[in-house]
């Protein structure tokens, strides 16, 4: 389990950005308007880590802003560009790299979406076994 728990450590990192609402593992369908902004990460790729250790997941990290309550699209960018540097230097302190930003990411109609694509390394950490009964 040390892609979920890779996962799950980066979760908990970029929940803790100021004014993110809601901040999850997977991008659910029912998302409603008291989740933005919002952080959504899913992996989409495990590939053999470097130097042969553990694995590298490569995760798209979908943040996004409301348009309909904005003062337009220029305040929704800037918003989002903030948003998107402190989701950079979460990625950063936890190790991962940073590969590029999609800004067009427009599948909800009354929201912004945009998606930073970084490599996160695998978690090393190893959950110790319950005593035996």
């Amino acid at each position: 389990m040390a892609a979920m728990d890779t996962l799950e450590a980066a979760r908990d990192a970029l929940e803790l950005i100021a004014g993110v609402a809601s901040c999850k593992i997977g991008l659910e369908p029912n998302i409603s308007p008291a989740d933005y902004p919002l952080i959504r990460l899913v992996p989409s790729r495990l590939t053999p880590g470097k130097p042969y250790s553990a694995r590298t997941i490569d995760t798209l990290i979908y943040f996004g802003a409301q348009t309909a309550t904005s003062e337009g699209l220029e305040t929704v960018y800037d918003a989002l560009f903030t948003l998107e540097a402190a989701i950079l230097a979460e990625v950063k302190t936890l190790g991962g790299r940073y590969i590029e930003t999609i800004t067009d990411e427009d599948r909800l109609d009354a929201y912004k979406l945009m998606t930073v694509r970084v490599e996160l390394p695998e978690s090393t950490i190893v959950t110790p076994a319950p005593p035996p009964p």
